[in-house]
């Protein structure tokens, strides 16, 4: 509403990209911006009024509340979903290649491939790469598996799962993931590991004669 463009958010920071020429004037609005929202806050201002669109799309969901409210909700969740702590654990823990890049997308060129209900995706290989943002950097490639049920990657995706479901408005952006039905799905290898590499001689020849 104020014309002011977000370069990036993150689970705690919010990034402003200023250049060398920026005015008093352009400038002076952000803070003024920044200081309504603390006042808001402050205040608990209804959300109606803070934040109408999104109220309007999901009335059911944040009729009543206010803006400290709202806060208030989302912090919480990111306390017990532990989503900073598994994204850290995510990126800092290697994943198992189970075909090279080239080989999962010649899998994908052929269809050999098949969309996967996150609770259904422990230990499967990717067709495509899971990118959050942020930080927008791949979590994994084509090829790579996804690792146990209980482990960093997917406890991740569950975490960021819950609070779309949650939050409607507020969802995130990964690259690689499909919702359907407010369901998680990432298009994975058809079959195991072992059958998609049987099948990669094949694939190969097919893309060689076309």
């Amino acid at each position: 509403r104020r014309g002011i463009e977000v370069e990036k958010t993150t689970d705690f920071t919010i990034l402003f990209l200023f250049s060398i020429g920026i005015t008093k004037g352009k400038w002076g609005t952000l803070l003024n911006a920044l200081l309504d929202f603390k006042r808001d806050y402050d205040v608990n201002a209804s959300l109606a009024e803070v934040l109408p669109q999104v109220v309007a799309a999901s009335q059911a969901r944040y009729a009543g509340l206010g803006l400290r409210d709202l806060a208030d909700q989302m912090f919480a969740q990111l306390v017990d979903s532990r989503q900073t702590h598994w994204l850290a654990e995510a990126f800092s823990t290697l994943p198992t290649p189970a075909l090279a890049p080239r080989d999962a997308y010649q899998q994908l060129l052929r269809g050999a491939i098949e969309p996967v209900a996150l609770e259904d995706l422990a230990d499967r290989a990717l067709a495509t790469s899971i990118v959050p943002y942020p930080p927008g950097i791949p979590m994994l490639m084509p090829g790579e598996m996804t690792g146990a049920a209980d482990g960093p990657y997917l406890n991740y995706l569950r975490a960021l799962a819950s609070w779309d479901r949650r939050f409607p408005g507020f969802g995130h952006d990964t690259h690689g993931i499909e919702q359907r039905n407010g369901v998680y799905h990432v298009q994975c290898i058809a079959g195991t590991p072992e059958q998609a590499l049987r099948r990669a001689p094949a694939l190969k020849a097919a893309a060689l004669a076309v």
